[in-house]
């Protein structure tokens, strides 16, 4: 039987989509056993008048490993 855990990131991004990949690339770098992300919100900003940046709220899912510690 599995253990999941979650944890909340925020991301920036000039997509929504490259926003959620940034967050669940940067959570890979030190979690293992992702198996899944939902978006909990999405916000924007206009910089520079015109520039549209997407921030978006990640809660990502990852599988906690069975292992004993001595």
């Amino acid at each position: 039987m599995a253990v999941e855990k979650f944890v909340d990131l925020t991301a920036t991004g000039p997509s929504m989509e490259e926003a959620v990949a940034a967050a669940v690339q940067r959570a890979g770098l030190t979690l293992r056993g992702i198996t899944g992300f939902e978006v909990s919100r999405i916000e924007g900003t206009v910089e520079n008048g015109s520039e549209v940046v997407y921030r978006v709220h990640v809660r990502i899912s990852f599988v906690i490993k069975e292992q004993l510690h001595e």
